[in-house]
């Protein structure tokens, strides 16, 4: 019974962490579902000074890829640089959350299923066995 007892002390851990994970996600705030990040570039002037290596820039760029396709590539409105690395970030956070929160969920079902094996008894407990009678009345004839 000791390890039940570490079993269940462990899903009401994991239920907690994972009741933890939800509130911040639930109070996130806004989600932008695209990588933040500032890109140098080249211009392509063989007598600029990015052809000797010094890049131009950094300029706020943004990229979103879902299920293999890329939707966005494209710099980003200057006055939006700021809400785009928030939102960017909330929403880092968010999936982050997301997958500790299916791993919490893998985790209590595993935990469970061991409950399950400990306590389940075995069915022929309660057969009959060989040469017992069947138990009914047998009717008068």
């Amino acid at each position: 019974m000791e390890e039940l007892s570490k079993l269940r002390q462990k899903i009401y851990q994991l239920n907690q962490k994972r009741e933890s994970l939800l509130k911040q996600n639930m109070n996130s705030g806004k989600l932008l579902s695209a990588s933040f990040y500032e890109r140098r570039t080249k211009c392509g002037n063989p007598n600029c000074k990015c052809a000797k290596g010094e890049l131009h820039g950094p300029f706020p760029w943004i990229y979103q890829n879902r299920k293999g396709q890329k939707l966005i590539s494209t710099s980003c409105v200057p006055d939006k640089v700021e809400q785009a690395k928030k939102y960017s970030e909330n929403y880092k956070k968010f999936k982050g959350n997301r997958k500790s929160i299916d791993e919490i969920d893998s985790e209590i079902n595993n935990l469970v299923a061991s409950i399950e094996s400990m306590l389940e008894v075995d069915a022929k407990e309660f057969t009959k066995r060989k040469g017992e009678t069947r138990g009914r009345k047998q009717k008068k004839g």
